[in-house]
């Protein structure tokens, strides 16, 4: 088994939040990061069933920082789970992560 160590400036932070339908779900979890005055570098939202599921990437964003994220989306009332992985941000030519 392999650890992948990522710099905080190379790594990219992934979120995939599993929410109840409802109308306030995306707003909760986007003024998590606003409150830090963070904007995700990626976010998509989808309604799959009876769930709503949000894939969110941050770039730059520590491993600490991204598991206390992680906590506190989980205590949010509207949220069943939240999975975390990080992946290592390599320079495209659109400045996106790859």
């Amino acid at each position: 088994m392999s650890v992948l160590n990522f710099t905080a400036d190379s790594r990219v932070a992934c979120f995939s939040v599993y929410a109840d339908v409802d109308p306030g779900a995306m707003s909760r979890v986007m003024q998590l990061f606003a409150k830090e005055s963070l904007t995700p570098t990626r976010w998509t939202s989808t309604v799959e069933a009876d769930r709503l599921v949000i894939d969110i990437q941050m770039a730059g964003l520590s491993a600490e920082r991204a598991d206390y994220f992680a906590d506190v989306m989980r205590r949010m009332p509207v949220v069943e789970a939240v999975l975390t992985s990080a992946k290592s941000r390599l320079a495209s030519d659109d400045g996106r992560a790859a």
